[in-house]
């Protein structure tokens, strides 16, 4: 007789696994209704055309053909495309090399964020956040071929490895994750506070420790690593310290971010949120646009909601993350704050705090709309009505 411990682990695999297999089905079926029925579709043609979207095309470009100077694909970490790209060559297909690494990356992600939710939470509370995670409705981005499943894969296993006190472990886990996504950087933010904990708090010891210097410099070092790379092989490094929009865009991001959205902005938070607000009021926006405003606002309360529950490591590094997203102002004239909700989405830790300030009486009800507003993503992403 299986016991609530092994029932508990097993469940957020078996939830995976649900939405795996739902999404690749709803993405045929919305393919399929914007495409005049099943007629004249094949197999590998309803197994793949759905994918190709937004994103997905300058990762296929960066699996098929590497990267190239002046093209839009040097400002996207490499990590997940080099992963792809082996995989692609097993497969035979960029985009088949692309859903595996994502597909793998997400299960990991399942067990992983599951066992890190468990230093701090009973058995219940751990697999609800974890359905939590898995459910909301921007996670859809982890079952679709971009970087968000590896990322936070990478991100929770950094974590996890600071709880646990493997910091060479978890800065090498940083890096990797400062290869794959913008956001790995901040990483740094919870394992130093991490090494502070350990060391009781106490400067001295942690000045001292030199594997406490080295774990915490291998998370910039992951990130410094893709500026050498776009420097010598792509020769996409041009550092302009003259303000600090130009040298994020020269140095951090990559100047080729200008020709997704020509009028995007690094800026202070309170300025890209009151030029936001404006956007609002005035109308005129995508539809979109207020979905993500609203998504993204639920995601803030939540984050307030759950503040008091959550470890100190974990508020400053939601913190950082929440701040970066409401900085990047888009520019566009149909959505000031395009793919607001996913560049918020590595705040994972807000779910444990979540699952730890409430008791859900009737989580399958909860989780059953989110299910369905996650599968409503999905469709508008395969329509291009809705910028994952």
């Amino acid at each position: 007789m299986i016991n609530d411990k092994t029932r508990y682990q097993r469940a957020p695999v078996f939830l995976w696994l649900g939405l795996r297999i739902l999404t690749v089905i709803v993405a045929i079926l919305a393919y399929v209704f914007d495409n005049g029925g099943w007629a004249g579709k094949s197999l590998r043609m309803l197994l793949t055309e759905p994918w190709y979207r937004y994103d997905t095309g300058f990762y296929i470009q960066i699996v098929s053909r590497g990267y190239r100077a002046g093209d839009v694909t040097s400002g996207f970490h490499p990590l997940h495309p080099w992963l792809a790209t082996v995989a692609a060559k097993l497969l035979g297909s960029p985009l088949a090399g692309l859903m595996f690494v994502s597909t793998v990356a997400g299960l990991c992600l399942t067990v992983v964020y599951y066992r890190l939710a468990r230093v701090d939470l009973n058995y219940e509370k751990a697999w609800t956040a974890t359905a939590l995670m898995l459910c909301w409705p921007v996670t859809a981005a982890i079952f679709v071929p971009y970087t968000e499943a590896l990322y936070l894969f990478l991100a929770v296993s950094c974590l996890f490895a600071a709880r646990k006190r493997h910091f060479l472990l978890a800065g090498l886990i940083g890096a990797l994750a400062a290869l794959t996504r913008q956001h790995g950087i901040l990483l740094v933010l919870p394992l130093t506070w991490e090494l502070w904990e350990a060391s009781g708090r106490k400067l001295k010891p942690l000045v001292t420790n030199w594997r406490a210097w080295v774990s915490a410099a291998l998370v910039p070092m992951g990130y410094a690593t893709w500026i050498v790379y776009r420097a010598l092989a792509i020769n996409d490094f041009k550092p302009d310290f003259s303000s600090a929009q130009r040298f994020v865009y020269s140095v951090m991001v990559s100047p080729t971010a200008y020709h997704v959205y020509q009028d995007q902005q690094f800026i202070p938070p309170w300025q890209a949120v009151w030029k936001a607000m404006v956007a609002y009021w005035n109308g005129g926006l995508h539809w979109s646009s207020y979905g993500d405003a609203f998504l993204a606002v639920v995601f803030i309360t939540m984050f307030i909601f759950g503040w008091r529950y959550l470890r100190p490591s974990y508020r400053i590094y939601c913190l950082a993350v929440l701040l970066i997203a409401l900085s990047y102002h888009t520019g566009t004239k149909l959505n000031p704050y395009v793919s607001l909700p996913r560049h918020m989405l590595p705040a994972f830790p807000i779910f444990i705090g979540v699952a730890q300030a409430y008791r859900f009486q009737r989580l399958p009800f909860v989780l059953g709309v989110l299910i369905i507003c996650q599968m409503l993503y999905i469709s508008c992403f395969v329509w291009q009505t809705w910028v994952l």
